[in-house]
């Protein structure tokens, strides 16, 4: 494990934090070592570029009046910090062009009582009825002096006040359909994925098999799982280590975890039994792990080597796939790698990283066409998880306190818990509920993955929980394996590329390319200090 940076606070526990949230009025630590008396908190210390909440918190000023509650007590979005009222006149009196109100009386009396004549001009038109005068698109309605353009419902008025445009619900109000939202003039169509029926309300969607999903959750030492409802609550694993990464496989029914107590990568059977190591070098800090159950393949990231690394579920073929910066300005690098999640239909990995800059990133299965995708608005980005059935991307925030979700190129962000959350680890979702794990309450939650309703503990643990997912065969849903057939011609590592539909053959560490006719093979290249393994693998 790595000791923290000169930047870096180290908290009573052995946590290390940025020293920049030294007293911000955030138990970032989770013992409340970095908001106590030690430091003199009370006020904000980088009083320049922040904001004292009024519960205490420091946020950033580039925080208040963005729409989200920041501070968690809404202080930061007051009315009086957030708008400027427009002046207004009294009642029964005109506001003239010019910000003057004169009597009601006055107004059409052929009198310039506003002193610029507004009060005056269009007396006597129906601009409505002449369409070329108005210009409206849909509907018109005449005043004293002018007349105001409407649109009908699923359209809004556009900043010419006369043009109607189609109001896109599904990507302004991704809430009005659990999962598929198709937009059409005026008004959208709701649908549901693939194993999953329609709801009698016509946008809620449920799944249609025989098999309950259920929590599979690690909290240090154990590895646990949970029914939906927090109803039971039973042992899978028990005489581990330092657990904080996990997930699993639906075609083989196997779990697989990251130790970092004992530096490895594991796995098992679900019914308890072949537990293996898979890594057991070389995994100095593994923090996420993230299984391809369509191209047969592991990936992981690891905080200490500063990368991402991919290989065959079994271990084999292991190879440094995206590391260093990821844009082209060296901006946003690796350094604090956290979760890890993919999307084999469409051949992406995506990544968090708590670094100076903290980002999501993304980048084809192939290690290939990195970039950032969010980089604003983040500190501590923890969790990461994919609605499959949407394509909606989610993460959680354990210094903002929030979760958010947004599509699968970053844009068109919306929020489920702004501030309210003490210190959420992990998430995952099924159907329309978000599950996520706390370090600071220990506790495993649920509630509405759209709005945040119906919040609920549904556990209490004695250690901090880490990774958590729901347990499911539609969180892993099969599409077409591009490296299904011969493995792609790949003498090793055949990964699916950006796009879902092609692949690219890839070597493992220390192996070099060689084209043979069609076919890539990959020799080894052992250096001085190595010795080839007979079976010319290793």
């Amino acid at each position: 494990m790595r000791t923290c940076s000169s930047d870096q606070f180290t908290c009573d526990d052995g946590r290390c934090i940025p020293a920049t949230w030294i007293c911000d009025g955030d138990n970032d630590c989770g013992d409340m070592s970095d908001e106590d008396q030690r430091h003199n908190c009370g006020r904000c210390l980088m009083q320049i570029d922040t904001f004292t909440c009024q519960n205490g918190r420091c946020i950033s000023k580039a925080y208040i009046c963005d729409g989200d509650n920041d501070c968690g007590d809404e202080s930061d979005e007051l009315e009086h910090l957030c708008s400027t009222p427009e002046a207004t006149c009294s009642p029964h009196h005109f506001k003239c062009d010019n910000g003057n109100c004169i009597e009601m009386v006055k107004v059409c009396n052929r009198l310039d009582d506003c002193l610029d004549n507004s009060d005056e001009k269009g007396c006597g038109i129906n601009e409505c009825s002449d369409p070329s005068i108005s210009g409206c698109d849909h509907d018109c309605t005449d005043t004293q002096t002018s007349f105001y353009c409407s649109c009908h419902p699923g359209y809004k008025l556009m900043s010419d006040k006369r043009t109607c445009d189609d109001i896109d619900e599904c990507n302004e109000t991704p809430s009005v359909c659990s999962q598929i939202c198709e937009n059409t003039a005026g008004s959208y169509i709701c649908k549901c994925a693939p194993g999953y029926i329609r709801e009698p309300d016509g946008k809620s969607c449920r799944q249609n098999s025989n098999i309950s999903p259920y929590l599979i959750f690690s909290n240090r030492y154990y590895l646990r799982n949970l029914t939906a409802d927090g109803q039971s609550y039973s042992l899978i694993l028990q005489g581990l280590r330092n657990v904080v990464a996990l997930d699993f496989d639906r075609v083989e029914k196997r779990l697989y975890w990251i130790d970092v107590g004992r530096k490895v990568i594991e796995r098992m059977f679900l019914n308890g039994t072949n537990k293996e190591a898979v890594i057991s070098d070389d995994v100095p800090n593994g923090e996420g792990i993230a299984v391809d159950w369509v191209g047969r393949k592991l990936y992981w990231v690891d905080a200490y080597k500063d990368c991402l690394y991919v290989s065959e579920l079994d271990g084999r073929f292991r190879k440094k796939l995206v590391d260093r910066c990821v844009d082209a300005n060296n901006t946003f690098c690796f350094q604090y790698p956290r979760a890890i999640v993919v999307h084999p239909k469409y051949g992406q990995i995506y990544w968090t990283d708590w670094a100076d800059r903290a980002y999501i990133g993304r980048a084809g299965m192939d290690g290939k066409e990195k970039t950032v995708i969010i980089s604003t608005k983040l500190e501590w980005p923890n969790g990461l998880t994919i609605d499959y059935t949407n394509d909606k991307l989610y993460w959680a925030d354990a210094h903002l306190n929030y979760i958010e979700y947004s599509d699968l190129d970053g844009h068109h962000r919306h929020t489920v818990y702004d501030g309210t959350l003490p210190h959420p680890f992990a998430i995952t979702i099924f159907e329309d509920t978000i599950y996520w794990t706390d370090w600071n309450t220990r506790t495993v939650e649920k509630g509405n993955k759209y709005d945040g309703s119906d919040r609920t503990v549904l556990v209490n643990t004695t250690h901090r929980p880490f990774d958590i997912h729901v347990y499911h065969p539609y969180r892993q849903p099969f599409v077409n394996n591009p490296c299904g057939t011969n493995n792609g011609g790949c003498s090793h590592l055949c990964l699916i590329k950006a796009g879902g539909q092609g692949y690219s053959c890839e070597c493992p560490d220390n192996f070099m390319i060689v084209q043979f006719g069609n076919t890539a093979h990959c020799l080894p290249m052992c250096s001085s200090t190595q010795f080839l393994c007979a079976d010319t693998e290793r």
